[in-house]
This record gives C-alpha cells, structure tokens and sequence, in this order.
C-alpha cells in the first residue's frame, strides 16, 4: 500500500501536489499505521506460539517418566531462557522466531533423551527376561519337558538378538513391540507351562497321599468272633483282628508271591508256629537257605513270616520283585502277629 502511495505522489503534477499534500500525508500516516498494526498483529501471533509451545515442552517434561530429575531441571532451565528472551525483553519478530527454533530444538533434544533412556530401560527388562528364562530352561530340563524347553529357548535367543548390536538402530516403539511379541509372551507362556507342571505335580502328590492314606485305613473285620488275619494280595496289605477289633493301627505292608509263584488264595488257618526256621525251597531248580525269626505256615509250604533280605514291601511291582508264595511281612509286625496268634488263628487271602 505504501509502495502504491508513493507512485502516486510521483505521478502527480507538482502544481497540484500541494493541494493534495494534506490528503496525502493522512494517507501515509494510515498505510504506517496498517503496517505497524500488522507487524505488531504477527509478533503477537508468534508470541502465543511461542507461548503454546512452551506449556507443551513444560508439561512434557514435567510428566515424563523417563526423564530423570536432573534432566528435568536442565531442559526446564533452557525453556526459561527461551521465555525470557521473547517475554522479559522487547523482542521483535525475528528473535522470536528463533527462540520458535530453539524450542523446536529443545523439543528434539527431550525426544533424543526419552528414546535413549527407553532404549536403556528396554535392554533392561530384555536382560530380566533372559534370566527368568534361563531359569525355566533350567527346570523344565529338570522335569524332561522338551516342549517347554523349546519355548524357554526362544525366549532366551529372542531376548539376545534384540539385545545384539543387530537392532542398536531401531527406535524403542519398534524394540518394545517385539519385545512383548517375541520376548514377553513366550516368557508368559513358558511361566504358565511351570505353574501347570507344578499344578500337576501337586495333584499327583495329593492323589498319592490319598491312595497311601486308603493304603493306610484297616477296612472292618469280615467277621466279629475270634482272631483273624487277612491279606489282601492287590493292596499288598495284611490286617489282623480279634472279636472284629484291629490289632495294628494301620494296614501292614507286605510283599506276596510273584508271578509264577503266586500266593494260594483262599481260607486257611495257621497250623504251626516256630522260631529260627531255615527256609528251604521246594522247588526244582531253585536254591536259597536262608533263617527267618518268626515262621508260621498256613497252607503246605505258604506261610507268614519276616523277610531279612528284604527293604521295601507293599508296592505294586511284587509281580517282578515278589516271593516264592510266602506272605513277607516286616520284622517288627511279624515279631508283634507271631506272638498274637495261635495255632488255628483263621488265614483268608484274597
């Protein structure tokens, strides 16, 4: 517009120059004051800018948690000499559009730190990870689970390739993505897979201890009258009673006959009892001499008695590691059932 007036002026006739002179002045003196009114209408646009941009980087500061104190105190002190320069002194608009720079630059710098600082949190965490499932690689190698192996391995190679100078040039959005994907969720799946090993384990112990308790508990007296001694082959279990009251607490492990020598199943009645007998086989072919303390046959050559070379009884696998038909009670209970008993105390195996 003041480019235009002067053209004006200078086209004018200097005869009729000072009649418009008046006219002219007012002119300029308005297209001056339209001009001042727009500078000063962008120095205050660039100021609320300005203004705006600085509210942002206080706030982003002030809530990251990234950040730590003393790079807090750092930047905020740099975005208050900024303000300064715009606000505390008569800036024009040149100046102020470069403190707009500056916090731009500011503005970077927070995002550098940030990015770094995640980027080291992140190793961090992938470091955590890589231990847990080292030590679930550890255990499930113990409990011969090679499924979970391979998954305890992933998280383990996963975990150290994103760690590996491969991926130092990746931003921590895209290292934090493939952390949970590849790292994070096999961990959380191998974890799962131990708490189920361990729920299995302890459902397995409970089943155990119930069946050792069933094992355990005498069953009531098939009769009520006079003494008797039963033995159950299955459970590997004897019980004795007298007028259907138990003589042991609990059921008496024991060892039967094994396959090929099966214990005669039926009712007996004992028919002798002796001290330091010396068992001899009867079978053909087979040979042992050995001297129990406590002998007390019930049907031919099947009896009861203790078992000196023997350590365990009342398991499952008397099919293989059984006797030659004899019932194998442990010392102590026999020593208590051969001085109950009497010639005539009823037998019934089943």
């Amino acid at each position: 517009m003041y480019s235009l007036f002067i053209k004006e002026v200078e086209s004018t006739s200097l005869f009729v120059f000072p009649v418009k002179e008046k006219a002219f002045e007012e002119r300029r003196n308005n297209i001056i004051s339209l001009t001042l009114l727009g500078y000063a209408t962008e120095v205050n646009k660039q100021k609320t800018e300005v203004q705006t941009r600085l509210t942002y980087l206080r706030d982003r500061i002030k809530n990251n948690s990234y950040v730590s104190q003393t790079r807090k105190l750092y930047f905020s002190d740099a975005l208050e000499i900024i303000a300064g320069s715009v606000f505390e002194t008569n800036s024009d608009l040149t100046g102020i559009k470069r403190a707009l720079v500056l916090l731009e630059d500011q503005d970077g710098a927070i995002t550098k730190e940030v990015e770094s600082v995640r980027k080291e949190s992140l190793m961090g965490e992938l470091q955590l990870y890589k231990v847990s499932c080292q030590e679930l690689l550890s255990y499930f190698l113990e409990k011969n689970s090679e499924a979970n192996v391979k998954i305890a391995s992933a998280c383990i190679s996963s975990a150290e390739a994103l760690m590996s100078s491969n991926y130092a040039g990746n931003g921590a959005d895209y290292l934090e993505t493939l952390s949970r994907e590849r790292v994070f969720t096999s961990m959380q799946k191998a974890l799962q897979a131990k708490q189920q090993l361990i729920q299995n384990e302890q459902y397995a112990l409970l089943l155990k201890q119930k069946e050792e308790e069933r094992l355990t508990v005498v069953p009531p007296s098939p009769r009520q009258e006079g003494k008797i001694v039963v033995v159950n082959i299955g459970l590997q279990r004897l019980y004795a009673y007298e007028n259907g009251v138990s003589l042991f607490p609990n059921a008496i492990t024991i060892t039967t006959g094994k396959q090929g020598f099966e214990t005669v199943t039926g009712e007996f009645a004992i028919y002798l009892k002796e001290l330091r007998h010396k068992m001899v086989s009867p079978f053909p072919g087979i040979y042992y001499d050995d001297v129990v303390d406590y002998w007390m046959p019930f049907y031919l050559g099947y009896g009861l008695h203790d078992a000196p070379w023997r350590a365990i009884y009342g398991t499952q696998d008397y099919p293989i590691v059984g006797s030659h038909g004899c019932v194998n009670i442990p010392l102590n209970a026999t020593s208590i059932l051969y001085n109950w008993a009497e010639v005539g105390t009823r037998v019934i195996v089943l």
